[in-house]
């Protein structure tokens, strides 16, 4: 009853209206979002610190959320995110490079605001024209500014909405667009279990590399959290891409994949045990990467991750590691603070 009668004050007040609806605005323009290849922006997929990377992806429902978290689920943002300031760069495959910078403010009565810029880079690379003649280099690189808001609806219960503003420039071309993202994020208490759901990059281009319309990632998921009772392991699953069923990959070679694969597809397992209060390993898996990037039918290391993560005299230091198989690994690390 309590949250019931709190939602009214809760949607009535000016700054939530607002939000509320430019998040409607740029739902009802992503009539053709979609999560399969042919999404524009796909680096707003990438996950936003080193500890939700060991686990395997952009989990919705971590104990502790910290700030550098919002961008998965900005449900996360809490009091406990005040001042918290966290930075996170990663030499992704063919020496990309990705860097995140994010902080939060918490005031009271009114919630938790978020900043957050993700940045990409993809170096220099040949220009050719259709014949092959060398045309010199061009750079590509992908920016995305995130504003983040959230409160408790009742106890326990956090909503989070977060608007984000994307520049992407590849040579000559360049393009713009506005995303959205809303979550829910829950603590059961009497089980030790978080619960959280997200949907992400709800929006559109406003304008387009070459005039063809193309849609954002569109993601929505929902996850689960829970400790074990006598064992200091913490346990996360996610449910990926719920706006779609059939994950379909190249080597289904046109057949349905069977519902036990779809099941599996969906699925980002991520474990965290807890050594100490100042020191955690992580370790992580993510079935639709592996069906994706694997080699051959035996056991293969891609979409497996770990990493850990160590608290020391105020600050927090991450290191995640993750396998794409003959592609290689992709390392991350990460460091936050309290200002």
């Amino acid at each position: 009853m309590r949250a019931i009668s709190y939602l009214p004050q809760f949607f009535h007040r000016p700054i939530m209206t607002l939000i509320l609806a430019v998040f409607a605005f740029c739902n009802v323009n992503t009539a053709e979002a979609s999560n399969n290849g042919d999404s524009v922006y796909r680096f707003l997929e990438l996950p936003g610190s080193a500890r939700t990377a060991a686990l395997g992806g952009n989990h919705v429902a971590l104990n502790n959320p910290d700030a550098t978290l919002f961008f998965a689920n900005p449900a996360y943002l809490n009091a406990d995110s005040h001042g918290n300031f966290g930075l996170s760069y990663l030499n992704h495959v063919t020496d990309v490079n990705m860097g995140f910078v994010s902080g939060a403010w918490h005031f009271d009565n009114i919630g938790t605001f978020a900043a957050g810029v993700r940045f990409i880079n993809y170096g220099e690379m040949r220009r050719a024209d259709a014949a092959g003649t060398d045309l010199g280099t061009f750079s590509a690189n992908d920016l995305a500014l995130t504003i983040g808001y959230a409160r408790e609806l009742a106890a326990n219960l956090q909503l989070g909405l977060a608007g984000t503003a994307v520049y992407s420039s590849y040579g000559d071309f360049s393009s713009t667009g506005l995303a959205m993202n809303a979550g829910l994020y829950y603590f059961w208490e009497e089980l030790n279990m978080n619960i959280g759901g997200a949907v992400t990059n709800i929006g559109y281009q406003v304008s387009r590399y070459d005039g063809r319309n193309e849609p954002l990632p569109l993601d929505i998921r929902l996850g689960i959290s829970r400790r074990l009772e006598y064992v200091p392991l913490r346990l996360n699953v996610t449910l990926h891409s719920l706006d779609r069923w059939d994950m379909e990959t190249f080597r289904d070679e046109g057949d349905s994949p069977t519902f036990a694969s779809n099941l599996f597809r969906h699925l980002t397992f991520g474990g965290e045990i807890m050594f100490s209060e100042n020191v955690h390993v992580r370790v992580g898996y993510d079935h639709l990467t592996n069906e994706e990037l694997k080699t051959s039918t035996r056991l293969d290391s891609a979409g497996f991750s770990y990493g850990v993560g160590i608290r020391y005299r105020g600050f927090k230091f991450d290191v995640s590691r993750n396998s794409f198989s003959d592609l290689g690994g992709i390392t991350r690390i990460g460091i936050q603070t309290f200002l």
